[in-house]
């Protein structure tokens, strides 16, 4: 995919800018012009949520943003304050809605389909300034927008692990509610160590009774269900045997056909049932309408309680957390249980992903290659697992910025092979505070050699040295009256 202009438009401010197919340089003499502010807005307009800057909100504004895809097909996008993006291809326009149909969108522009590549892929292209330079293998790549290497490594190997996935999110979601009901026990501890909590007040005594009337109507609600199936058996049993069409003979020697009125005792034994059930939903209608009336006078006495003693709402808030029956170690118990087993799907899940598998082979030679050039490491130095490495608390400074960089162009690599797409490359200041000319050097001459056939974007108060470049100059700011 290649960027070929954006128009932007804020208020009476406007301001059209076209792109290079080769290199091109977001420049201003000083920070703080809107060098990223124009990144943004190119990321905006292709439907990403990305977060405003400090002088512009990007939902004020008018973009209009024009891509070339894979097809050579121009691609038109129009996004302004509504959440929508209009594009228009080949003369028919359609309207996407963001952030719904977002990964619809995106694989339109980009030409991919797999939903695990397509929700990581920014984090592939992109390096923002803020967090871009520090994100290896998975974080945040801007604002809310995540990226996962085990992801885009399962989208581009084609392995399905929905089935699993779907399994530690269940277990997470049960998690996140076992950890509030023990937040609740502790509070309830609190509340059994301070003085003056009123535990056997009247709400309590109705409560209880409460209680109680609910726990007998559970009961007879489960008699009931018992007599249904009882005599749901028995009349499926009596048709089944009058079906059968059987003959019984008699002590007299008389043949005689079995018929539901010879079976004998069974129908005596269903009007018992019959019976039965009566005599259990009439007790079940008696005490629902002592809850009834029980719930009733407890809202009376309870909005009387507040209007009397004009009870706040922390104390009317501790009377009911005190009555919920929860036990800390069970609680406790459960939340380790189901943090093994989601710890288990997750190692389950890695293993998957990168067991035999030739696109983590590519991504890490890709990686080891650029790391040997930019001085970082080699084979001996760096295993395979560093690519799904968490630990970065050894890697600072210039070599984390350049070891990012080589993981970047890992990625990018890995993409072109498997799926014949170059990726855009957008680079926002990659001249770090710890990174000096001599490691800048190193990475724009990769990208110079390596990379000449994508579309490089880079944004900085530095000049580079490329053959040819296409300069974007910001003076003041981005968005200037014209």
């Amino acid at each position: 995919m290649i960027f070929k202009s954006i128009y932007l438009k804020e208020g009476f401010n406007e301001r059209r800018i076209d792109f290079s197919k080769e290199v091109n340089l977001i420049h201003s003499d000083e920070n703080s012009k809107g060098k990223t502010t124009l990144l943004r807005f190119m990321l905006y307009a292709l439907g990403y949520n990305i977060p405003n800057t400090k002088k512009i909100k990007f939902n004020q504004c008018e973009v209009e943003m024009i891509v070339e895809n894979e097809k050579k097909e121009e691609i038109k996008l129009v996004r302004n304050s509504l959440p929508i993006i209009e594009i228009e291809i080949n003369k028919k326009k359609k309207v996407y809605v963001i952030p719904e149909q977002q990964n619809e969108l995106q694989e339109l522009i980009f030409g991919i389909e797999n939903k695990d590549i397509i929700s990581n892929l920014l984090g592939v292209y992109y390096i923002d300034q803020e967090k871009g330079w520090t994100l290896l293998n998975r974080g945040i790549v801007i604002g809310s927008i995540h990226f996962n290497i085990e992801e885009l490594i399962r989208g581009l190997s084609g392995i399905n692990c929905i089935d699993l996935i779907e399994k530690e999110s269940q277990l997470k979601r049960r998690i996140s509610k076992y950890k509030q009901m023990f937040s609740i026990a502790e509070y309830q501890e609190i509340l059994q160590n301070e003085e003056g909590l009123v535990t056997n007040s009247y709400e309590d005594k109705i409560d209880s009774e409460l209680d109680s009337l609910l726990i007998k109507q559970r009961e007879i609600k489960e008699e009931l269900r018992r007599i249904d199936r009882t005599l749901s058996d028995n009349k499926h049993f009596k048709k089944f045997v009058v079906e059968m069409k059987l003959l019984v003979k008699t002590s007299s020697g008389e043949i005689v056909a079995v018929t539901e009125n010879n079976i004998v005792g069974l129908n005596d034994a269903i009007e018992l049932l019959v019976t039965k059930r009566k005599i259990t939903f009439t007790k079940l209608a008696d005490i629902t309408s002592k809850i009834e009336k029980k719930q009733k006078n407890f809202d009376k006495e309870y909005e009387q309680l507040k209007f009397f003693k004009s009870a706040n709402q922390l104390e009317i808030f501790d009377k009911r957390i005190s009555r919920i029956p929860l036990n800390q170690v069970i609680i406790k118990q459960e939340i380790t249980n189901l943090e093994k087993q989601a710890k288990n799907i997750r190692e389950e899940i890695s293993r998957i992903t990168k067991n035999n598998n030739t696109i983590v082979s590519n991504i890490f030679e890709t990686i080891i290659k650029y790391a040997i050039e930019l001085k970082i490491g080699d084979k001996d130095s760096i295993s395979p697992t560093y690519l799904f490495t968490s630990n970065l608390k050894e890697l600072s400074g210039a070599i984390l910025h350049k070891t990012v960089f080589a993981f970047k162009l890992g990625y990018i690599t890995a993409i072109k092979k498997k799926l014949n797409i170059k990726l855009p490359i957008l680079l926002d200041s990659p001249s770090g505070k710890e990174v000096d000319q001599e490691n800048i050097k190193l990475m724009m001459n990769i990208l110079k050699r390596d990379f000449s056939d994508h579309q490089i974007i880079i944004a900085s108060i530095f000049k580079y040295d490329f053959n040819d470049i296409n300069i974007i100059e910001i003076r003041n700011r981005l968005i200037e009256i014209i």
